[in-house]
């Protein structure tokens, strides 16, 4: 009896374990089927981060010590006394037009960084003191420059991804949209100046107001620092400039005030270096994934030619898909009808036809050097996707007394020579989707629905006394006598 409670006991768990693992093996092929392992967010890695090789510590701090002095990109550097030389990821054509276009310019300080979307190399890396019209790449390296409202992508990207705001919720505002009062932000009265507006016309024409009012409702300091981080805050995105990082800080929990401050980039706390701006925009282009910017191709012993460290892709998705699609229609919105409108109005109908170009604007005073910065973070992706997923771009121009000029207008120019210089893309004059067209107008302010009945009421009453004076003279003139 006993052996055959032992035998039957014996085949239960045999069909149990057989059982598991059907169901494990058949899930998991199920999974790879639909593509499950791709689409998780926020902490999946698209390629396993520990198989890039890693740099010797010798090599590190040799970097650290050459590119913390330096003002220009080192061609050597020293390592446990050898020469080692860099080879950058740079194109040197594209790198030698920028920098005389910043150069004729002459603003204060400017910088652009442009990389290769698909790639994640840094094609060009330029900064320039326009005063004295000498190169300081530093200023691209540095993290000093306040974002302003370029941190509106990543509020709107947890607003979007995470409290499920769309595109065409309305808020209401009042007073200037450019501004940020403890008063624009209350919501116990009624006022009838309140105004209305989209949440994608708010992101087009950055609006400070109604992104502190959503921030408030819908979400608090920490889950905006946690997509800022998935964005690259707070933590090393270039594995070859480990001292290279953008910093935001958290607003204390139950501070309205300063939660609005940090989701609009009303402050001079939150600091982006020039390269992660562009990067920013990148991750957008790439539907939601980060590839981490390569600056530094290959490293090299001079004398025997040996290959110390080459750099490898890091990528991690951050965003999901539809999120990147409504953050690629907003950004749009800022070319057609919203801050970046006048400076791309210039651009040359065929390569708007030819491109998809989406960007975020930003200005802001303070920082380090000192001054009035003028952002602009964009993409620009061929239509015809088979020439490749295009570049992303950053301009920063820092104004100490007057303006030069434009950061988009430096933008455009710089886009519309990659395009015909370095990967020139067929113009025409094919007009654009229809989508596109329809961006193109320019979205006015609507008035609340207590500003439109008194307005109303107003027209009405001006009319009643019109009729009243109307009445009065031709009563006045019956009884005149000749």
């Amino acid at each position: 009896m006993d052996s055959f409670k032992k035998k039957k006991n014996s085949k239960f768990a045999l069909i149990l374990i057989v059982t598991c693992l059907s169901v494990f093996v058949g899930g998991s092929a199920i999974n790879i089927f639909q593509g499950k392992f791709n689409q998780k967010l926020n902490a999946a890695e698209v390629n396993d981060p520990s198989n890039t090789p890693q740099m010797s510590d010798d090599l590190k701090s040799s970097i650290d010590r050459s590119y913390r002095s330096a003002t220009t990109w080192p061609q050597t550097i020293d390592v446990n006394k050898k020469k080692a030389s860099i080879e950058y990821a740079f194109d040197p054509k594209l790198d030698a037009y920028i920098t005389k276009l910043l150069k004729s310019y002459r603003s204060d300080y400017a910088t652009v960084a442009v990389i290769d979307n698909e790639t994640g190399e840094v094609l060009a890396a330029v900064g320039v003191e326009g005063r004295t019209g000498s190169v300081d790449d530093s200023l691209v390296l540095n993290s000093t420059h306040p974002s302003a409202s370029l941190i509106k992508m990543i509020t709107a990207a947890e607003l979007i991804q995470n409290a499920k705001i769309a595109r065409s919720t309305e808020f209401e505002f009042r007073g200037r949209s450019t501004t940020l009062f403890k008063y624009q932000l209350d919501e116990s009265k009624n006022n009838r100046w309140d105004k209305s507006q989209d949440f994608e016309t708010a992101f087009a024409k950055s609006n400070n107001v109604i992104f502190g009012k959503a921030a408030i409702k819908y979400m608090n300091g920490e889950k905006l620092v946690k997509m800022a981080e998935n964005f690259g805050f707070n933590q090393s995105f270039v594995q070859e400039l480990p001292f290279m990082k953008s910093h935001i800080g958290i607003a204390p929990a139950g501070d309205d005030y300063r939660l609005a401050e940090f989701a609009s980039g009303y402050n001079d706390e939150t600091v982006i270096s020039p390269i992660h701006a562009a990067m920013m925009a990148s991750i957008v282009a790439n539907n939601g994934i980060m590839k981490n910017p390569k600056v530094i191709a290959k490293i090299s012993d001079v004398a025997s030619g040996e290959t110390l460290w080459e750099n490898t892709a890091i990528e991690r998705r951050v965003l999901a898909p539809e999120t990147t699609k409504e953050m690629q229609e907003m950004m749009a919105m800022t070319i057609d009808g919203g801050t970046a409108r006048k400076s791309f109005g210039k651009m040359n109908t065929g390569y708007k036809n030819a491109l998809e170009i989406g960007g975020k604007t930003g200005s802001i005073t303070g920082g380090t050097p000192f001054g009035k910065r003028d952002w602009f973070s964009a993409y620009a992706i061929p239509r015809d996707h088979e020439r490749g997923k295009g570049i992303s771009i950053s301009v920063m121009n820092v104004n100490v007394k007057r303006w030069h000029v434009k950061s988009t207008m430096l933008a455009k120019n710089i886009i519309e020579y990659y395009y015909n210089e370095i990967r020139p893309v067929p113009i025409t004059m094919v007009k654009m989707p229809r989508m596109a067209q329809s961006r193109r107008k320019v979205r006015k302010y609507k008035r609340s629905v207590a500003s439109s009945r008194s307005k109303k009421e107003s027209i009405q009453q001006r009319k009643k006394s019109t009729k009243r004076e109307i009445g009065k003279r031709n009563e006045r003139k019956s009884n005149t006598t000749i």
